[in-house]
C-alpha cells in the first residue's frame, strides 16, 4: 500500500502565491526548528563568512546579511536537509524537484536605519527560468517598523526585469548593463491605487513565500529593543538553469556553462526536494 502524505500547504495558500506573488504560512516550523535555527544564528554572527557585509552609516546599529550558511554551520545543515521547507517549495512550486540556490541570513540590529528597498530577486542571480520561490522566515515577530516584508501584489506577473539596486541604498547597480533590465522600478509606495501592496507581517513559526520576480521592501528597524534575525532560502524547481551573468554578485566558489542544471554543484547548490537522507 502506498502512504499518502498530508500537503504542507493548503490549495488556497498555493493560488495566493501564483496570483500575487507571495504568501504568508501560518506556524509552519515548529518550536525546535526555531531553536535549531536560533543556534545557527549566534554561531554565524560569531563566524563570519567571506560573503558578510554590513550595510548603514558607520557606528550605526548594523544591518548584517551572509551567504553560504548549510555547509560552515551544522544547524542550518540540519534545517535544510531535515526540515520542512524543500517539501513546501515543491508543492507551491508544482515541482519534481528542487534545489537551493542560495542562503541569505539577513539581520537588522535595533535601531538599524537601512531599509531595503522596492526590488527583485531574480535580476541578482546567475540563473534562467521561471521557478524560483524565496522562502522567507524570522526567528523575532516582524512588523512594519522591524522590517516585515511588503510585495507588491502581482509584480511577478508584469513581464519586467528592474535594474537591481544597492542595498541601504535607492540607488543602481552601477555594473548592472543587462539589456533585459528595465532602469527603475515605478514609484509604488506612493502610487498604492496603481501598485496594490500587501505587508506580512510574521510571528516565531511564519514563513513567507515569494516569486522571484515579485517586488519587494522593508523598512528598517526603528525598534528600540528587537533585533530582526531573518533567513531568506532561495528555492530552484524544474526549470532553473545556470546562466553566466558577469555582473551577478559573487557567492559561489564554482560557476556552470549556460544552461546547465544546479545540481552539477551540488556541493553549493544542493538538492533539498525530494530528501535523501
Amino acid at each position: 500500500m502506498v502512504e499518502t502524505l498530508e500537503p504542507l500547504v493548503s490549495k488556497e495558500e498555493i493560488s495566493t502565491f501564483h496570483n500575487e506573488g507571495a504568501v504568508r504560512i501560518r506556524g509552519a516550523l515548529s518550536q525546535e526548528w526555531l531553536d535549531i535555527l536560533a543556534e545557527g544564528f549566534d554561531q554565524a554572527v560569531a563566524s563570519p563568512g567571506k560573503f558578510s557585509k554590513s550595510y548603514g552609516p558607520e557606528g550605526a546599529p548594523r544591518y548584517y546579511t551572509d551567504h553560504r550558511l548549510f555547509n560552515r554551520f551544522e544547524p542550518f545543515r540540519r534545517f535544510l536537509f531535515d526540515g520542512p521547507l524543500g517539501g513546501i517549495a515543491a508543492e507551491i512550486l508544482g515541482a519534481a524537484r528542487v534545489d537551493l540556490y542560495d542562503e541569505h541570513l539577513l539581520i537588522k540590529e535595533p535601531g538599524a536605519p537601512a531599509p531595503t528597498y522596492w526590488h527583485h530577486d531574480m535580476p541578482y542571480f546567475s540563473i534562467e527560468g521561471y521557478d524560483l520561490a524565496s522562502i522567507w522566515l524570522a526567528l523575532d515577530p516582524t512588523r512594519e517598523h522591524t522590517g516585515a516584508l511588503k510585495f507588491a501584489k502581482g509584480s511577478h506577473k508584469w513581464g519586467k526585469l528592474y535594474q537591481p539596486i544597492k542595498i541601504g541604498e535607492n540607488k543602481p547597480v552601477d555594473s548592472f548593463n543587462r539589456d533585459d533590465l528595465i532602469a527603475t522600478v515605478p514609484d509604488i509606495d506612493n502610487n498604492p491605487d496603481k501598485y496594490p501592496t500587501v505587508l506580512l507581517e510574521t510571528d516565531p513559526g511564519d514563513i513567507v513565500i515569494f516569486h522571484g520576480l515579485t517586488l519587494h521592501s522593508s523598512s528598517g528597524n526603528s525598534s528600540e529593543d528587537t533585533t530582526r534575525r531573518a533567513l531568506s532560502l532561495r528555492m530552484a524547481g524544474d526549470d532553473i538553469l545556470w546562466k553566466n551573468r558577469s555582473d551577478a554578485p559573487l557567492i559561489f566558489d564554482q560557476t556552470l556553462n549556460d544552461g546547465e542544471p544546479l545540481r552539477m554543484i551540488s556541493n553549493e547548490c544542493p538538492q533539498v526536494w525530494p530528501q535523501t537522507s
